[in-house]
């Protein structure tokens, strides 16, 4: 009689005839005989059940139970699960690898610690479904809500105006929450420590940062708020007691083996290692696979759950969660956390042994820079091992710190015997069939043993490491530094195969390290066996050889300090960052609130409390279907055969659609046609332009197995020509499109010829990814009369003309709407056309709604992006550095089609930035590339334009030796001059806010600090930067058609506008000027969405000039009103609002009112020019090329502000997007394919918390008053942008001081971004230069 364990997993009965599998169906089976047929052959057998086993299990989400069963697959994930049941609309998704964070929440689990149960955040994209055996789940609705009262958490974030578009802000309070939750009095310092799980592209950060700190009980009077209860901290009630949840009922170290048979695998928690070892013994020939955090497959995608029959869940397993220090070893078992880890090395060290004190701490600070909070909170070192094994290629910071402490592996096999390996061996193991269950790290006590581990990395948080290492020496400082021992020198990044630098620790041993040629000879040889490839990493293999090496001196520097150069010890240290602050300086005029007061946006709190509905929120439709795009995977071929029969054949999937199916009279065109518009072409029709290109569309059932069957389509190429991918690809090729006029004024070459001095150079910098955190998307909805779509667009009335054109339909049977974008920053101008424009084909042949959520991946690979732009300049002028003639041809890179030009003919009324000059020449040239069509992004053209002047700026002043800042103020406007464009400037103040600021910024005094800090640290170096800024601002052609409806029963207003809310604070600023002009209180208005119905032909949303101009209509119908219902009024004494309103429309007067802006600018460029001045200063490790902000000062003159609270946030928003542009943001191509090889949020780096400036002080000029403008304000959004040029320069003067200690303190061209491997290879160091500096 077969047992239920005979040949099967455990809860399996196995049939003796065709040897099928069942799961036993009904309820838990104890021991007994029992009968059943064989549901695959029919066969009759008897079975004997052994033992007790589970097949379901419970968890709780906000208080509710929810009981889990085999119905959902292993692949499923928590996010899937509490989104696609509607417990957590609030809970967003975006990445699926761990990397943006949006999709955080609190769990509470049990420590494998002190084995109680503690509250994590993790990222529910990364936590399967079948994981959550007696956990308990808060989402953001578990918090609180606008209906019953919400969370002081929310309320903060709200209060400080820490939320924009708002997509993000349910990530940021579960990641305070989690703190909170574990530690009632945090310091400021831990709140920011955490504060690393979720991108924000919208803020800045700062305001976020300063809400949660306002919980820390080191928080100051700056930081309002204070300490709270965990009564209101908890709004969850347990349901045993009626009190507040404390998560302790709960528990997921259940004493029973759960084992659940799901569609396609098995799952299978073991509660001790000998039931594991059973499993091992039974799976090692099936395609299995060990779990614990599950995180490594947001770096490897090979490793998902999908892609095996048997998933083994260790969390249960209480024998690896042992932590133990006896007098020689440490013990640590398995199951231990990364954070387990850090907290450990963080707190739990012998205060008696300072040598252990000082590893630790090196070791802990290491730990914090792996992956994020919530990524901590799940990855195991035991689990970070495993994928080094698997990938040799990972960077592991786990393998260099491990291999540093000398550590032994426990590693258990199926029979259950376990045997000790060091880290090598334990690499080319054979792991089938084992785990690893301990590691053994040994107690250092010798006073000469010395370890240190070292990380660089693209930004300070959330990031891979470009190269990790970690060394073990052992030293004797009174004999010369004599090397004992076997010295250890292990690293991570070098090569899929480099781990331990052996001849160079076979160099070492035995000798005197003090003596200089032993360190000259070290280096030598270290330099020699340091081999890159291509594999392990996409940053240069000169830059990994470099800061390979210098990590290795750094260690050296520390351990032999007492005989180096006390100049040189700069060099053994890293960048401390202290703790953050920010200050922001504006006036306000209380005469005419609500206009210029400060308040946060109507729609704070829901975004808080998540229950803002972006548009993936919107519950499905009955019959809703999903689709997602096939893309090519090469950049420059003809199609020879697409073949979807694979795709086709996955259960689900219901249609592959392409350019075939257009249609009759629809076109492949999915741009809005008009006469300068060049056709962009919906699906590829057989000539392949750019890798990403759509060639089609599959539609499915779910989301997931539409993205997974688009990667199934088989697609074969012919023709395959090498992709053109750069601006200078298109020169050498002439591949250009057809050029436009550029600016003339003057006689720049003549004037040149007659200067004093000349000189030409050039510049250049890349292309930057929008980094919205809604990714493209739309929702189409087939109508009795046509279409309704949801999308996620700036320019709705685009999307109307371009589904209309590939449907053959008229534009008026086609409905666009849109409530609020998860942030655009230009993505979603045009680019949000291909996209409706498929998902709207894909309904329209099917007959049902459609929704189409671009994964990240593809959203990447297929949209455009910032435009890359290169220049070429020549530039004459007089021996003070005053500018007699500008020659600037510049350069951009449209990508495969240049409809998105505006911005690129706008270019010339910034290119002249805030200097004046007679003379000037202007050439543009329009590059053709294979890549997708780029776009605009927040502040397009003009980012480039003042890079490419800024850059003229610093040559000519270090060309004649001459401060920055003096040959700035030298060519400064003044009022009156006239741009290149002939704007004459009536209200330039730019000379007087350069002075302001230089003396509130003490950038005379912070100067010379500068000049003694750099004379006194050869290995760190400062740098300060200050620049003006001229922003010209167009409004020309910005026509929104703006309603608004009175109610005539109580008088509340209605605002239709014809802007989309992007988080810019649009709508506030809409009510508040509504509010002004009617004298009404702002509570009775609301702003709605916005829909091509109710706002029809509105331009898109773009130019930092919709706001401003939505209050223009607004203030426009405002005055239609007033004047109709003034000579009601005037029969009435002193009447309510409510009571006018109701005998107005009693007379017969109509309280509807429209208006549709038509304006006009000054001059050809700009209807107004914004001005501002910005200091920004640097610090930079030369050794490693890592920089970090240390202050900044903004001055922005910002008129009279509508809103000064909403516009600081735009202002600290753009700067920090600026920051990533110029600092940490790269996108990396396949130079033979040109396929997108950063399109994740591993490889692609937005700034985080710790990138922002750490003193961060912002200023709107006082009693300021634009006369061309809307009720004297300024636009914000985009001006401040450009300002971060003004860190990349300070990063740039750093790099010269740098260069000084070699001779070399020449002009350089520093090619944006400046990213951490650039920056190190710009500073020239040489191994001959890492002496000890005697």
């Amino acid at each position: 009689m077969p047992t239920r364990t005979n040949n099967a997993a455990p809860g399996l009965v196995q049939c003796p005839v065709c040897q099928a599998r069942h799961s036993p169906v009904k309820g838990e089976l104890t021991d007994g005989v029992y009968a059943a047929d064989c549901q695959n052959c029919g066969h009759f057998f008897k079975f004997r059940a052994q033992g007790p086993v589970r097949s379901t299990f419970s968890m709780t989400v906000n208080g509710q139970s929810y009981t889990v069963d085999n119905s959902y697959p292993g692949s499923t994930s928590l996010n899937e699960f509490l989104r696609e049941k509607g417990i957590s609309p609030g809970t967003k998704v975006m990445c699926i690898e761990g990397g943006c964070g949006v999709c955080v929440v609190s769990a509470t689990i049990m420590d494998p610690v002190t084995s109680k149960p503690r509250t994590y955040t993790v990222n529910s994209c990364c936590v399967p479904l079948l994981q959550c055996d007696g956990w308990d789940i808060t989402t953001i609705e578990g918090l609180g809500n606008t209906r019953d009262g919400i969370n002081p958490i929310q309320q903060r974030l709200a209060d400080y105006n820490g939320t924009q578009c708002g997509f993000c802000s349910p990530g940021q309070v579960m990641s305070m929450y989690s703190l909170l939750k574990t530690n009632a009095k945090p310091t400021m310092e831990e709140v920011e420590e955490i504060m690393d799980d979720v991108v924000c592209r919208c803020t800045g950060y700062r305001s976020i940062l300063d809400a949660m700190k306002s919980f820390s009980a080191d928080a100051g009077p700056d930081l309002p708020g204070g300490l709270i209860d965990i009564e209101d901290l908890e709004r969850k009630m347990c349901k045993k007691t009626g009190n507040p949840c404390t998560g302790k009922c709960s528990s997921d170290q259940s004493k029973t083996m759960l084992h659940m048979v799901t569609a396609g695998s098995q799952w299978l928690k073991p509660t001790n290692k000998q039931e594991l070892c059973t499993l091992l013994n039974q799976h090692k020939a099936d395609n299995y696979r060990l779990l614990h955090g599950n995180t490594g497959f947001g770096v490897y995608k090979d490793i998902g759950d999908w892609n095996y029959s048997v998933l083994i869940d260790l969390r249960g397993v209480v024998d690896f969660n042992v932590i133990q220090q006896g007098g020689t070893t440490l013990n640590l078992g398995a199951n231990l956390t990364i954070t387990n880890l850090l907290e450990y090395f963080r707190t739990k060290v012998a205060a008696s042994n300072d040598r252990l004190t000082s590893f630790y701490s090196n070791i802990a600070l290491h730990l914090e820079k792996i992956g994020t909070t919530s990524i901590r909170n799940l990855g195991t070192w035991a689990g970070n091992l495993m994928l080094k094994h698997k990938h040799p290629e990972f960077i592991s910071d786990i393998y260099v710190i491990f291999e540093a402490m000398k550590t032994l592996l426990v590693i258990v096999d199926s029979t259950g015997k376990e045997m000790n390996y060091d880290i090598a061996d334990f690499l080319k193991l054979d792991m089938t069939g084992k785990v690893i269950t301990m590691a053994i790290i040994p107690v250092v006590t010798d006073a000469n043993i010395n370890i240190r581990s070292f990380k660089s990395m693209p930004r300070h948080q959330n990031a891979q490491a470009y190269v990790a290492a970690g060394f073990n020496m052992e030293v004797d400082a009174s004999k010369n530094y004599l090397v004992g021992g076997n010295p250890v020198l292990a690293y991570a990044g070098i090569s899929k195969t480099f781990t331990r630098a052996t001849l160079t620790e076979n160099y070492l041993s035995g000798k005197q390290l003090g003596d200089p040629n032993v360190l000259k000879g070290a280096l030598t040889t270290l330099s020699s066996e340091l081999v890159t490839d291509t594999v392990t990493s996409l940053s240069p293999g000169s830059y990994r050889q470099n800061v390979a090496i210098s990590f290795f001196y750094k260690f050296v520097l520390d351990i032999c300090s007492q005989i180096v150069n006390p100049r040189y010890l700069s060099g053994c240290t890293d960048l401390v960052r202290p703790l953050s602050s920010g200050k922001q300086v504006y006036d306000t005029d209380p005469s005419e609130y609500p206009v210029s007061k400060p308040m946060i946006k109507q729609n704070a709190v829901i975004q808080t409390c998540g229950e803002a509905e972006f548009i993936n929120d919107t519950p499905p439709q009955i019959n809703e279907v999903y689709a997602a795009l096939v893309i090519s995977t090469v950049g420059n071929a003809d199609i020879d055969v697409i073949d979807p029969s694979p795709a086709l054949a996955i259960p689900g999937v219901l249609k592959f659609i392409s350019a075939k199916d257009i249609p009759a009279g629809g076109v492949n065109n999915c741009y809005p046609a008009s006469a300068s518009a060049a056709p962009e072409e919906l699906f590829c029709s057989g000539k392949v332009t750019f890798a990403g290109q759509p060639l089609g569309l599959i539609v499915a059932e779910d989301q997931i197995t539409a993205d997974s069957a688009a990667e199934m389509v088989k697609v074969t190429y012919k023709n395959v020509l090498p992709p053109i991918l750069t601006i200078d690809d298109a020169i050498r090729n002439n591949s250009f499109f057809t050029p436009i006029t550029g600016l003339s004024a003057g006689d720049a070459d003549g004037a040149i010829a007659k200067s004093a001095h000349q000189l030409t150079g050039q510049v250049s910098c890349t292309e930057q990814y929008h980094y919205h955190l809604e990714t493209q998307i739309s929702i189409c909805y087939p109508t009795e009369d046509g279409m309704n779509i949801l999308a996620g667009a700036q320019w709705i009335n685009a999307v109307q003309r371009a589904v209309g054109q590939v449907l053959n339909v008229p534009a008026s049977s086609i409905t666009v709407e849109v409530k609020r974008i998860g942030g655009a920053f230009g993505a979603k101008i045009t680019r949000n056309c291909p996209v409706s424009t498929a998902c709207a084909l894909a309904a329209h042949i099917l007959k049902r709604p459609v929704r189409l959520m671009v994964n990240i991946h593809t959203n990447m690979k297929s949209l455009g992006k910032r435009m890359p732009c290169f220049a070429r300049y020549t530039v004459g002028f007089t021996d003070a550095g005053l500018l007699n003639g500008v020659k600037i041809d510049y350069y951009n890179d449209f990508g495969m089609t240049c409809n998105d030009i505006a911005s690129v003919v706008r270019m010339p009324g910034w290119l002249d930035n805030a200097y004046y000059c007679a003379n000037w020449k202007m050439t543009p040239y329009l590059c053709k590339t294979n890549k997708p069509p780029n776009t605009a992004c927040r502040s397009p053209g003009s980012t480039a334009a003042i890079f490419i002047m800024e850059t003229i700026m610093e040559h000519v002043a270090k060309s004649l030796n001459k401060d920055q800042l003096d040959v700035r103020k030298l060519n400064l406007y003044q009022q009156g001059q006239k741009t290149p464009s002939g704007m004459v400037l009536e209200y330039c103040g730019i000379r007087s806010m350069v002075t302001q600021l230089e003396t509130s910024a003490q950038i005379a005094s912070r100067k010379q600090q500068i000049a003694m800090y750099n004379a006194a640290n050869r290995w760190k170096k400062r740098g300060i930067s200050f620049m003006p800024l001229k922003f010209a601002l167009n409004w020309k052609g910005s026509q929104y058609n703006t309603l608004i409806n009175i109610n005539n029963g109580d008088g509340s207003i209605a605002i239709f506008h014809g802007g989309v809310n992007l988080g810019q604070g649009i709508n506030i600023k809409v009510a508040q000027t509504c509010a002004y002009e009617l004298g009404v209180p702002m509570d009775i208005i609301s702003v709605k969405k916005n829909s091509t119905m109710t706002n029809c032909n509105s331009h898109t949303t773009a130019g930092s000039v919709t706001s401003e101009l939505c209050c223009l209509s607004v203030i426009e119908c405002c005055k239609m009103l007033k004047e109709r219902m003034a000579p009601i009024k005037a029969k009435m004494v002193n009447p309510t609002w409510k009571d006018l309103v109701i005998k107005s429309y009693n007379e017969g007067v109509d309280i509807t009112a429209r208006y549709v802006t038509e304006p006009e600018n000054v001059s050809q460029y700009a209807r107004y020019n914004e001005y501002g001045v910005c200091c920004s200063e640097v610090e930079l490790d030369v050794l490693t090329g890592e920089h970090q902000i240390l202050r900044v000062d903004i001055l922005y003159d910002a008129g009279k502000s509508l809103n000064p609270d909403i516009d600081i946030g735009q202002a600290e928003g753009g700067f920090v997007m600026g920051v990533g542009r110029f600092l940490t943001e790269r996108v990396i191509y396949d130079s033979t394919t040109g396929e997108n090889l950063t399109s994740n949020t591993w490889e692609y780096h937005p700034p985080m918390p710790k990138d922002i400036p750490i003193d961060f002080r912002v200023e709107f000029l006082k009693n300021s008053n634009n006369v061309k403008g809307v009720l004297g304000s300024k636009s914000v959004g985009e001006a401040p942008v450009p300002m971060s040029i003004s860190a990349f320069l300070a990063v740039k003067h750093a790099i010269e001081e740098a260069r000084k200690e070699i001779s070399k303190d020449v002009y350089f061209t520093l090619y944006g971004p400046a990213t951490v491997d650039t920056v190190q290879l710009n500073c020239l160091t040489d191994i001959t230069n890492l002496t000890y500096g005697n």
